[in-house]
């Protein structure tokens, strides 16, 4: 987040979409303009869209934790969500570990023994098929909701929740608030207590699927390559000769200038420069984009993007 305020690429230009919240500190603050609009899209538990949780569970784990631990203990409702789905992974494989070593027939060894070996990455639990088959006929009411999975998913079955936020002003600068949550049986629905999805520029309106680059500068490189471009001469009106640039890629700026309304800043690539050093000033930041006869190889994609190949 920080890389790409340095690279001024948030809003009102665009649109990001995090995985996680963010905390903002004072420094952010001056920013907030940059900020607001960003989406989150994170995990959920089961109550966070109205379905159930084992209360009953939760509440003994919390007893527990506060009567061996209380000083890290932050209070129910702000228990992380990540710890509740590390808390019934633990449950699930505990349970599942129950039974199969109630299972085990095989007295010739542990029902939870491994194959040994030197390396670790070699070593291997015995009975492994036979805990996967328990995991994927288990079912149970977790801290964070229902908890079944299958052999041929990764995801919990129907027990997946997510919610969006989204940075808004708010009385100390930005924040993110909840906006909308997730199940896999309706989709995308509006938060329980609704709040409006503001967007980068403090619009209501959903932005469409392109950057927008309206009023934008860009710095753009143009080799001198008949009929890509031709360097000619040209005298102003003070009688001095100044570069005169024609050809396919002048036309095409052209034309994209005016279907996209940037500003173009056409710079020609000096003559003594490879083809290689050209593509390494835009990956150093002295041109936004290179347009040319520049061939795609796999060297240039490590340090640059390329769009599709742009022919009559």
């Amino acid at each position: 987040l920080q890389n790409a305020l340095d690279s001024n690429v948030l809003g009102p230009k665009f649109t990001w979409i995090l995985s996680s919240s963010v905390r903002f500190d004072s420094s952010d603050q001056k920013f907030s303009q940059q900020l607001i609009g960003m989406l989150t899209v994170e995990p959920a538990i089961a109550s966070t869209v109205g379905a159930p949780i084992n209360t009953r569970l939760l509440n003994a784990a919390c007893d527990i934790w506060q009567q061996y631990e209380n000083e890290t203990f932050p209070g129910l409702a702000n228990i992380d969500n990540y710890a509740l789905f590390a808390f019934d992974t633990t449950w699930l494989l505990i349970q599942a570990l129950e039974q199969l070593c109630s299972t085990t027939t095989n007295n010739s060894s542990s029902c939870t023994s491994f194959v040994d070996s030197s390396y670790c990455f070699y070593r291997r639990f015995r009975n492994s098929n036979s805990l996967f088959n328990i995991i994927n006929n288990m079912r149970f009411l977790g801290v964070s909701g229902s908890v079944q999975f299958n052999v041929n998913t990764t995801d919990r079955i129907g027990g997946a929740y997510y919610f969006a936020r989204n940075a808004q002003p708010s009385s100390n600068g930005v924040a993110f608030v909840p906006v909308l949550t997730y199940t896999v049986n309706n989709g995308w629905q509006s938060y329980a207590e609704a709040n409006v999805i503001i967007w980068p520029g403090n619009s209501l309106i959903t932005p469409g699927s392109v950057a927008t680059l309206n009023g934008v500068t860009l710095r753009i490189g143009v080799i001198a390559s008949a009929p890509f471009t031709v360097v000619g001469t040209a005298t102003n009106s003070l009688e001095q000769a100044t570069p005169q640039l024609t050809g396919y890629v002048p036309d095409l700026i052209a034309q994209l200038q005016t279907d996209l309304g940037f500003i173009s800043d056409i710079r020609l690539a000096p003559s003594n420069l490879t083809y290689n050093q050209i593509i390494q000033k835009v990956a150093n930041g002295d041109y936004d984009i290179i347009i040319g006869d520049v061939t795609i190889t796999s060297a240039r994609r490590k340090i640059v993007g390329f769009s599709e190949s742009i022919f009559d």
